[in-house]
């Protein structure tokens, strides 16, 4: 299972620093709902990687940073994740309460798939908007990645 997860997160960076490589080819103009998108995709990464630390986190996934940060964002994202697939049972579980004030008990595996589905679902949106917008975007489907 943490291979999985690891070669998931593997690939969400990767097409992550894809999609930064197209957002900066168009000199980061891009709508404001493809922004906030991907401000979104990467702030709710964030927060679940901080719920897994029983660290508290940003006060809405929703907040806007920067587009021009969003590699190093990622790829900060990714190193602390990483980190946390070698120090944590993934079979372990999290206590967490979501904005709404609801509290859920989770296992940490659960949590890192969801952040991965998460963000393709996102990334599909982005796709859609782009390519609306005339714009071209990225090949996001894991298939093509996968060795």
């Amino acid at each position: 299972m943490k291979l999985l997860i690891k070669d998931l997160f593997a690939y969400n960076h990767q097409v992550n620093q894809t999609l930064e490589e197209r957002f900066r080819s168009y000199d980061y103009k891009l709508d404001l709902e493809t922004m906030r998108l991907a401000s979104h995709m990467l702030n709710a990464h964030q927060i679940w990687v901080d719920r897994v630390e029983g660290r508290s986190s940003l006060k809405s996934p929703w907040e806007d940073f920067p587009l021009d940060a969003f590699g190093s964002r990622n790829h900060e994202l990714h190193v602390l994740t990483e980190n946390l697939l070698e120090s944590k049972d993934l079979q372990g579980t999290v206590r967490f309460k979501t904005f709404a004030g609801v509290e859920f008990e989770k296992k940490i595996a659960d949590i890192l798939v969801h952040v991965v589905n998460h963000s393709t679902y996102h990334r599909g949106q982005i796709a859609f908007l782009m390519r609306k917008g005339g714009l071209e975007p990225v090949s996001t489907d894991y298939i093509n990645w996968a060795k």
